[in-house]
């Protein structure tokens, strides 16, 4: 027997009672399942203006990154209290995938928006980034990758180098580890900028004749 059909014998039953239950019902009905707040949601902020290109002509840029940051999720970890444990904020995430992020602002930086028509291609590899606590109250967002400079004809690499950038959160919550990592993304994007410039001359020239 349905809900329905027990519901009319009880009511049968017990008479006008019924009435004050069946009130109850449909206003549990109605209001019982309130709508979750919409998640907040993070990028690196308004895109500055496109950079003129890097003194070293690029063909592309590549950023990858391992399976457990190749998700929106914005992470943060509890240093001061389980170092190995990885945290996900439940009601904040990124925009999309710290590795898209990334991979839009070194274009803006290094490319100008526009990739070269030839020239070499830079690979970088996410690492880590995140949100670390050393405290309760007191955190940085966290960023480290490996960039690698190869031609783009033979695949030969030309340069590699490590990076590792850390910026303090000026709150200990969501929004303080997006605008942390926000400017780590933002600073990793100078540097490399910075590290394709100051690369020796033969390997511009071998980038400018691919």
């Amino acid at each position: 027997m349905k809900f329905q059909d027990n519901f009319a014998v009880i009511c049968r039953r017990r008479g006008g009672v019924c009435l004050a239950l069946l009130a109850c019902c449909l206003l549990a009905a109605c209001f019982g399942r309130s709508a979750g707040a919409p998640a907040a949601v993070f990028d690196f902020g308004a895109p500055p203006s496109a950079a003129a290109p890097a003194a070293l002509p690029l063909r592309g840029i590549d950023v990858t990154a391992p399976s457990w940051l190749d998700t929106p999720a914005l992470q943060y970890r509890l240093a001061h209290v389980e170092a190995a444990r990885r945290h996900a904020y439940a009601e904040s995430r990124w925009a999309a995938a710290p590795a898209e992020l990334l991979e839009r602002a070194l274009r803006r930086a290094l490319l100008g928006g526009t990739e070269a028509a030839a020239g070499c291609r830079l690979r970088v590899e996410l690492d880590e980034f995140i949100q670390v606590f050393d405290a309760a109250s007191a955190s940085h967002g966290e960023l480290a990758l490996r960039a690698t400079l190869t031609s783009t004809q033979a695949e030969r690499v030309l340069a590699r180098k490590s990076f590792s950038f850390s910026e303090p959160a000026a709150r200990a919550d969501a929004s303080g580890a997006a605008d942390a990592l926000a400017r780590a993304g933002m600073a990793a994007a100078a540097a490399l900028r910075d590290w394709v410039a100051a690369l020796p001359a033969e390997i511009g020239k071998t980038c400018r004749n691919v």
